[in-house]
């Protein structure tokens, strides 16, 4: 064999040796999502306690609040009557890749006006809901 062709069959091979010398690092497995808890309870004994004052509701509107502790809180009202909405409440925590972490979701029929707790998950929510009364579910 001439030298040319030496070094053309060595190029070859060492080329086909390229992909072999690089790796990619290995994605984590991703565990197992969340379970999504429910609870219907209006008095808290456990959990972290967040104080959200007054919150201004529209029926069948969302409204979204972050949270000090970076968790999102999604209110979703539905007015049954002049006085009780049912309150539909989503927390959603997220890690630093912007996936969703934790998400737990509680449905609840309070008074509009009226201060209330209730649990999200592991977070107990204080806050006193007035919901506007411009379209009456039917």
């Amino acid at each position: 064999m001439g030298i040319a062709q030496t070094t053309s069959a060595v190029m070859i091979f060492l080329t086909g040796l390229l992909p072999a010398s690089c790796h990619k690092a290995v994605p984590q497995q991703k565990s197992a999502p969340p379970s999504i808890t429910a609870s219907a309870t209006n008095s808290v004994s456990n959990g972290a306690n967040r104080n959200l004052g007054e919150i201004s509701l529209t029926n069948h509107n969302e409204t979204c609040l972050l949270l000090p502790t970076g968790e999102t809180c999604t209110f979703t009202p539905r007015l049954l009557d002049k006085r009780n909405v049912q309150l539909t409440l989503a927390l959603e925590s997220k890690n630093d890749y912007g996936e969703t972490h934790q998400f737990a979701v509680t449905q609840i029929v309070a008074q509009s006006g009226k201060p209330m707790e209730v649990a999200v998950g592991d977070l107990a929510l204080s806050f006193t809901p007035r919901v506007s009364d411009e379209a009456v579910a039917p």
